[in-house]
């Protein structure tokens, strides 16, 4: 592959990935809000009577647009995340392909690739923009019927006020275990089950049909979700405001102590919801629409 093709499969991919990862938040951010609440300490006793009942509590008393509170600063996670996530596997697989075999254990260049990318992810955006979404999801409402955070500057400079600049970066080392670890099992999920759709196709030349794409980014998904909960758990609780824990493991061992093993596992269930359905719908509509930017001319 040519220098120039290389740039423009990564570019495309680049741009796929964005156009996938914003579909896909704008249909699961409900899922995304309860799920965050259920994680809060300050939030989650407010929301003990199961998923369904927490949903109509939050549209009952904050109305149908409470389900999409934090979406802008997920979304402009979206562009360097998901874009950095299908970039990831377009320019960094190739280069741990060519070491497979050798240096590196066979069929590991997808997870490898997965690693670096949410590494990258975790250092650069993600950590802080996560930090502004999760105060704006566990922003209950006051006895007057307002909130304290209401947009991702206001939300920011609060916290920058309040906390100092570093407190948005709280959690950020289970930021990088999570999107790393998650990251690994999606990619190698996803290519492992797309393989075996491939080798039993018909017809090897053509792409898979999109619903191919959607049972193995759905699968991968449903992996991730739940491997994936325990650092997502502990990011939520660092990033929460009043947190008291002064580090990743003091915030574990708290936990452990106090609320059990099964503290890890809180929201998995909605993370499930969230993931599963959302990477179906994430790597169809990068699939689709990274064919359609590669030949469109």
């Amino acid at each position: 592959m040519s220098t120039q093709s290389k740039n423009k499969s990564v570019l495309n991919s680049t741009i796929a990935g964005a156009g996938a990862g914003a579909v896909e938040v704008l249909l699961m951010q409900p899922t995304d809000v309860i799920k965050t609440r259920f994680q809060s300490v300050r939030a989650a006793s407010m929301y003990t009577e199961g998923i369904w009942k927490a949903f109509t509590k939050v549209v009952r008393d904050e109305g149908f647009s409470a389900l999409y509170r934090g979406t802008v600063p997920v979304l402009c996670i979206v562009g360097p995340r998901v874009s950095l996530q299908y970039m990831g596997l377009a320019m960094y697989k190739p280069m741990f392909e060519k070491l497979e075999g050798k240096v590196l254990p066979a069929h590991s260049s997808a997870g490898l690739a997965g690693v670096c990318t949410g590494i990258t992810q975790a250092v650069t955006l993600v950590t802080p923009l996560e930090a502004i979404k999760v105060r704006q999801q566990t922003d209950l409402m006051n006895a007057a019927h307002q909130r304290k955070y209401h947009g991702i500057a206001q939300t920011a400079g609060l916290i920058v006020k309040n906390e100092g600049f570093l407190a948005l970066y709280n959690g950020l080392l289970p930021t990088v275990v999570r999107q790393s670890w998650g990251l690994l099992v999606k990619f190698s999920g996803y290519i492992e089950i797309k393989a075996i759709f491939e080798a039993t196709s018909k017809d090897p030349t053509q792409p898979l049909a999109p619903w191919k794409h959607m049972v193995s980014g759905g699968l991968a998904n449903v992996l991730v979700a739940v491997l994936n909960s325990p650092p997502d758990v502990v990011k939520t609780r660092m990033q929460d405001e009043g947190s008291a824990h002064r580090n990743t493991w003091q915030c574990v061992k708290t936990m452990a102590r106090e609320e059990g093993l099964r503290s890890f596992f809180r929201g998995s269930w909605l993370r499930v919801i969230r993931v599963a359905p959302g990477g179906a719908i994430q790597f169809a509509m990068y699939e689709k629409l990274s064919h359609w930017l590669e030949n469109r001319h």
